[in-house]
């Protein structure tokens, strides 16, 4: 499928933020915002697996937008331990509704590890999304759920994941949001080394059945 891709920057907290945004052939197109994993530890919008995600969301003919947290790249500001990066995304969220190519009424929010977490929390209590994608977000058992999603979720991981219990997420499946998918695939670890086709499969026919 043919798609344009164009660098962007948009602002959040007087810094400026650099993207970069696909749009399929066919517009207006909804959309998925796509969050990095950690930048502590090398995390950009270049990843893989942020790749992969575009990918996936091409894939069913929406646009994707990904971009760097603050202090990343070129992103103004520093690291604000998920504090900040959730207003990030939110700016990312508004600057790809206002993109003339999208239909802002259909967009999406995907993340991968830390960049999960962070979407997670963002979309907590939120209706406005069309759906939320969480690959291989770090779990952590606790005294009650804190998340809650109202629109259609997507947790996928590996069964080997060193810092996502996927068992736990399908223990409290149903208290996290009425209409939650759990996909947990054999063999895979955080990271997701040689497996990224079966990300991108998933990714896909869920992108189809509930933004597409």
């Amino acid at each position: 499928m043919t798609e344009s891709r164009r660098e962007v920057v948009f602002e959040v907290d007087g810094l400026k933020l650099e993207g970069l945004l696909h749009v399929p052939a066919v517009t207006p197109a909804p959309g998925v915002v796509v969050a990095h994993p950690h930048p502590q530890y090398g995390g950009d919008m270049y990843n893989a697996i942020v790749q992969a995600l575009c990918e996936s969301a091409l894939s069913v003919g929406a646009a994707a937008l990904r971009f760097n947290f603050r202090g990343v790249g070129f992103s103004e500001g520093q690291y604000d331990e998920g504090v900040g990066e959730q207003r990030d995304l939110a700016s990312a969220i508004d600057y790809l509704r206002s993109v003339p190519e999208v239909d802002g009424g259909r967009v999406a929010v995907a993340g991968y590890s830390f960049g999960a977490l962070v979407a997670l929390r963002l979309a907590n209590g939120r209706e406005d999304l069309a759906a939320v994608i969480a690959v291989s977000n770090p779990t952590l058992r606790g005294p009650k759920v804190e998340i809650h999603l109202p629109v259609p979720a997507l947790f996928i991981t590996g069964d080997r994941d060193q810092y996502c219990d996927g068992a736990l997420i399908q223990e409290y499946r149903i208290e996290i949001g009425p209409e939650m998918t759990v996909e947990i695939v054999p063999g895979v670890d955080h990271f997701w080394g040689g497996s990224t086709d079966r990300l991108k499969e998933t990714v896909g026919a869920f992108l189809a059945k509930h933004l597409t």
